[in-house]
């Protein structure tokens, strides 16, 4: 299906006063090659709770009137995809091929035009692009990527741009955030965003917010 390189379902997200069919992969555990090699277990091919509370945190506060947006770790595209539908010109990017694919097929699925993809690792991430937003759903996940991150987001964004995060309250995401962005950046806000999912055993998350200026 749209050419993609991996076996796609659709499956509808909703969030206040909007439906989305969405493309996502049809067996998530097919993609697992090796548990053991972490680059290849496929976090990219879920949508989580946090990339849910990030998109719906979009879609009910910000209008882009084409400002550009980089998503870093796009997975699958959520919150990249309700930029675009909010005004914005969208760069996914991703370090799988299959997650840009699934990125461009849910774009145009919603005719999100302004859309383009970046193939890169954080680890050896080369753009000479700056960017009005750096967007990304619970990349902070792991310290060892963080002194990676803080490079991208003072590199790629540009001066007095914004910078938007989520996740499902990690320790190690708060302590980045505290004391890795003081210098460069100020808050614009702090937000709770409940998130249900059907899972039968944890369906319910408050994913944080957190919406940062670069200082100019």
């Amino acid at each position: 299906m749209h050419g993609l390189n991996v076996p796609t379902r659709e499956i509808t997200i909703f969030l206040p006063g909007l439906t989305l069919s969405f493309l996502v992969v049809k067996n998530v555990e097919e993609l697992i090659t090796d548990p053991a090699d972490e680059d290849n277990i496929p976090l990219w091919a879920e949508i989580w709770p946090a990339a849910r509370g990030l998109a719906r945190y979009i879609w009910e506060n910000i209008t882009f009137s084409g400002d550009t947006v980089l998503e870093l770790g796009a997975g699958v595209g959520l919150p990249g995809l309700v930029c675009g539908l909010k005004g914005a010109r969208v760069t996914f990017s991703d370090y799988k091929p299959e997650a840009l694919q699934l990125c461009l097929a849910n774009a145009r699925l919603h005719g999100v035009e302004e859309a383009d993809c970046l193939l890169a690792d954080w680890r050896d991430f080369k753009i000479d692009r700056q960017f009005d937003w750096i967007i990304g759903s619970d990349i902070l996940y792991d310290p060892k990527f963080h002194p990676f991150l803080a490079e991208i987001f003072c590199h790629c964004l540009r001066p007095g741009g914004q910078l938007l995060v989520s996740h499902p309250g990690r320790p190690a995401t708060f302590d980045f955030l505290k004391e890795r962005l003081k210098e460069n950046f100020h808050m614009l806000a702090e937000k709770i965003m409940p998130v249900t999912i059907e899972d039968p055993y944890f369906p319910h998350y408050d994913i944080f917010i957190h919406h940062y200026a670069m200082r100019a």
